[in-house]
């Protein structure tokens, strides 16, 4: 990864929702574990990143960072054998497009969590999360933390 870029961590995700929590449990992860001056990590338990505030989230970043490279964790729902994989792309991720809400494409390198089966339905897909495992949660929390700080390490 080019070093001359600031890299920005962006968790996405809330803590009111089992399966939606797992960009906030990294970042908190994330916070305890790296100490980079050129990182920046954005969203945690206390301070999530959701739909509703990607666009201060962004002012922010804006005013903080020059020349940024994004890292963007989120959760997501797919096909049943996936659900506990770890999808790792250089293409933009849309946020909340679970529940048809598709309006921002973000990140330079993306991951997300399987956490949930898509039912292709908002009421089914928001119940679907909020019946996810916590245990699955944790595991994937760890196992996303780690593949990061090996890549901040290249």
């Amino acid at each position: 990864m080019n070093n001359n870029f600031k890299k920005i961590i962006l968790c996405i995700g809330t803590s009111k929702c089992v399966g939606d929590s797992l960009g906030p449990i990294i970042g908190e992860i994330l916070n305890k574990k790296v100490n980079d001056s050129n990182i920046y990590i954005f969203g945690n338990i206390k301070n999530n990143i959701t739909y509703q505030n990607i666009d201060f989230v962004f002012e922010k970043i804006e005013k903080q960072v020059k020349n940024p490279y994004y890292i963007v964790i989120d959760s997501a729902l797919s096909s049943k054998e996936n659900i506990g994989k770890i999808i790792i792309t250089r293409q933009n991720m849309v946020i909340g497009s679970s529940l048809n809400k598709t309006n921002y494409k973000l990140g330079d390198l993306c991951m997300k969590g399987i956490v949930g089966e898509n039912k292709f339905n908002n009421i089914n897909n928001y119940n679907e999360l909020n019946n996810v495992k916590f245990n699955l949660i944790t595991k994937l929390s760890i196992k996303i933390s780690n593949k990061i700080i090996d890549l901040i390490n290249v």
